[in-house]
């Protein structure tokens, strides 16, 4: 009878814990508290669901658009950060960062990001914009 396979170094490993799922799903219920706020202030939305995209929610009510990344932390790169500008602007949406932390926070992209540590936005009130 021949010994069970082992992974490299022979010894029998237990899997390591799921971080990237924890992460993922803290994540999803992070996008799911942003749209429920968006939904109590009265905006349709659409969620572009696990897409790593550029866009995690588009947000509309009569005369608004918004184009939503949620980022628990607040942290987009120059990349992402100039993306969500253009993709935004497809949509004629509003460029949104979703920020976590308590109670959570909405900041109007301004303008595209063009150097590390430089982040143009201004914070952004729901019902902001004339209806």
């Amino acid at each position: 009878m021949t010994e069970p396979k082992t992974p490299a170094g022979g010894r029998d490993r237990e899997a390591p814990p799921a971080r990237r799922t924890n992460h993922y799903r803290s994540g999803v219920e992070f996008e799911r508290r942003i749209r429920a706020d968006l939904e109590t202030n009265g905006y349709l939305i659409i969620r572009s669901a696990g897409s790593k995209g550029k866009i995690d929610l588009l947000a509309a009510k009569p005369g608004q658009r918004l184009a939503i990344q949620c980022k628990r932390h607040g942290l987009l790169s120059t990349s992402e950060w100039n993306q969500l500008i253009e993709w935004a602007a497809v949509f004629d949406a509003v460029p949104i960062l979703a920020v976590g932390g308590r109670g959570g926070r909405y900041w109007h992209l301004t303008a595209r990001k063009t150097q590390r540590g430089k982040r143009p936005m201004t914070p952004f009130l729901l019902d902001q914009l004339a209806a």
